[in-house]
């Protein structure tokens, strides 16, 4: 049965419109008539649905009953800790990290961030309606998660998750594949991921403090704005998310 996505939350009994470009579809392409029976599919769940009435290209449907509902989880799975960069790739980052179902971006201020705390904390209401418009893109139906910007030592980690700090820096290291290997994929990961300067002697002892363990990749060198996301989504794949 052909299925289409509505934006907005429905319920049985509700009556409403396809898209345009879905009615044009239903239309000249499926060629359904009214009393035709569909799947509309909302970021909540899939109901069955009739098609009421068609007038030029306007479908309009009644929701008949819930077919399955979608499952919302409670839990922070993933988060990227950032230190503060550049204002658009720092958007980027939090667009694309919605898209491939980041839990939570924490913006942290390091030695060597090139935005200070004070500043990037302007950029909040930018980053929330971000993080909105990709949910909403990418069908997502959990928010990702975007805290405001704070201080690297102020951060607080539970040490039974798994923590990583990509890092460069000359400090003990063991490959992203090792460390994946070693760890317990159910675990909630924290990864946290550096400016363009890279972390400080002072960042590096606040990690070891707090119980990160120190993971290098092999390879080509990455921008900061994209660790993260080839990180995440190697978990994501990992844990059979994506």
């Amino acid at each position: 049965m052909n299925r289409f996505f509505i934006k907005h939350k429905l319920t049985v009994q509700d009556v409403t419109h396809l898209s345009d470009s879905d009615s044009e579809f239903v239309i000249n392409k499926l060629h359904l008539k009214e009393e035709n029976f569909i799947e509309v599919e909302t970021y909540e769940a899939v109901y069955l649905a009739v098609i009421s009435d068609i007038a030029k290209n306007c479908v309009e449907v009644e929701v008949i009953e819930q077919i399955s509902q979608k499952e919302i989880k409670d839990n922070v799975d993933i988060t990227i800790i950032q230190s503060l960069i550049g204002k658009d790739k720092f958007n980027f980052l939090i667009e694309k990290s919605v898209e491939i179902g980041i839990d939570m971006i924490i913006p942290v201020e390091s030695q060597y961030s090139l935005v200070k705390r004070s500043k990037a904390i302007k950029e909040y209401g930018l980053w929330k309606k971000i993080v909105s418009d990709a949910v909403e893109q990418s069908r997502n139906i959990k928010h990702t998660i975007i805290e405001k910007p704070t201080r690297l030592q102020d951060i607080t980690v539970d040490k039974n998750q798994n923590l990583l700090c990509l890092t460069t820096e000359n400090v003990d290291t063991v490959s992203l594949k090792q460390y994946i290997s070693n760890s317990e994929i159910k675990k909630p990961f924290v990864i946290a991921i550096g400016p363009e300067k890279g972390w400080s002697s002072k960042d590096i002892d606040i990690f070891k403090e707090k119980g990160f363990k120190f993971v290098r990749l092999s390879g080509n060198i990455l921008r900061t704005e994209t660790g993260a996301l080839v990180i995440g989504s190697i978990l994501k794949y990992l844990k059979g998310e994506i």
